[in-house]
């Protein structure tokens, strides 16, 4: 099989769809679909699964690029220009976020984020840190085949050279003979983990395993199959000759330290039934989930009886609207120099 497809979809004047950034974008959509639900079915509030979906894509294409950058092009680390030799605007590779992205520090960068919203939203409410990274886990699954499927289209991720029928002759690169298609290998691992997560492992253990478990869980899983599929990978960032590259050497400490922490460990075991005193706690923080929730529908409630939508499309006050900034305005006298009816600076 020949591969040479033009990786821009379409170009609209100075504006173009890459294939890649659509797949990307479907992953990144289906998981904002689903996190919902998988917060409410983990006892946590479904209002957070909402604003998280800000957080952790800011996080995952920051870590992904600047962790890239640190183990493959350390070189672009350095790279700050900001226009080229004829002075046109070409940023350099430090800046170039959507190019050169490495899917360790994709995951690294969506911690970072999912500890910072915690600070901020699920420690004041007593709702432990690792709860949120389980259901933040089991959404991003659905996102990494797209990624990979993106790969593909952008003729990236090369593999070694092969005589199988299924080698792929990847032209754009100047490639004459046929190379396992590395990353589409990867993404039906990836859709396998994601059926696995979602129409098994999710209906049936929700709530049943210890907070971190699901978490530490997946990523066992997920970079198993990674440092599996680095076996048919072309060389990257070791020497010529090694039976390992770095994708392997970068996977394979994730592997050990987390099937360690859930296997070895009692905080994280999922090996051994939950005590009595365990269950409690899950109880008690998907009670105070259920009430923060319900207090988020209610605060959105009243916002759209005060803000009703006119028949003109915009939103109005309501006429003696009792909020605080309504009330506050009634009890002031208009002087000479009153601001505008909506009360605009």
């Amino acid at each position: 099989m020949r591969w040479n497809i033009d990786p821009i979809l379409f170009r609209l004047g100075p504006l173009e769809l890459r294939w890649y950034g659509l797949l990307f974008a479907t992953g990144l959509l289906l998981a904002a679909s689903r996190a919902p639900q998988y917060f409410k079915m983990w006892g946590l509030p479904k209002q957070h699964a909402e604003r998280i979906t800000l957080w952790v894509p800011v996080g995952m294409l920051l870590g992904a690029h600047y962790i890239h950058l640190m183990f493959y092009e350390q070189e672009g680390l350095f790279d700050l220009r900001l226009f080229d030799e004829s002075g046109a605007f070409h940023p350099g590779r430090f800046w170039a976020l959507g190019s050169g992205l490495a899917s360790h520090g994709g995951g690294l960068g969506c911690f970072i984020a999912l500890g910072l919203f915690w600070v901020r939203n699920g420690r004041p409410l007593g709702l432990p840190f690792h709860r949120y990274a389980d259901a933040t886990m089991l959404a991003s699954i659905w996102v990494y085949p797209f990624v990979r499927l993106g790969n593909f289209f952008n003729s990236e991720i090369v593999g070694r050279p092969t005589e199988g029928p299924w080698g792929v002759i990847f032209e754009r690169w100047g490639y004459t003979t046929p190379r396992h298609p590395v990353v589409l290998y990867e993404a039906a691992l990836y859709f396998c983990e994601l059926a696995f997560a979602a129409a098994w492992f999710n209906p049936r253990y929700a709530r049943k395993l210890r907070a971190g478990a699901t978490f530490y869980l997946f990523l066992t899983i997920h970079f198993s199959l990674r440092f599996i599929a680095e076996f048919a990978k072309d060389s990257q960032g070791v020497d010529e000759g090694w039976a390992l590259n770095m994708g392997h050497l970068l996977s394979l400490p994730i592997v050990l330290v987390c099937g360690s922490l859930i296997l070895f460990t009692k905080r994280f075991d999922i090996r051994t039934p939950l005590t009595d005193s365990e269950i409690s706690e899950i109880e008690r923080t998907s009670a105070a989930a259920e009430v923060e929730e319900a207090r988020l529908d209610a605060e959105i409630e009243q916002l759209r009886q005060e803000t009703p939508t006119s028949s003109s499309g915009r939103s109005e006050p309501e006429t003696g609207a009792k909020s605080p900034i309504g009330a506050h305005r009634k009890g002031k006298k208009k002087g000479p120099t009153a601001g505008p009816k909506d009360g605009a600076a």
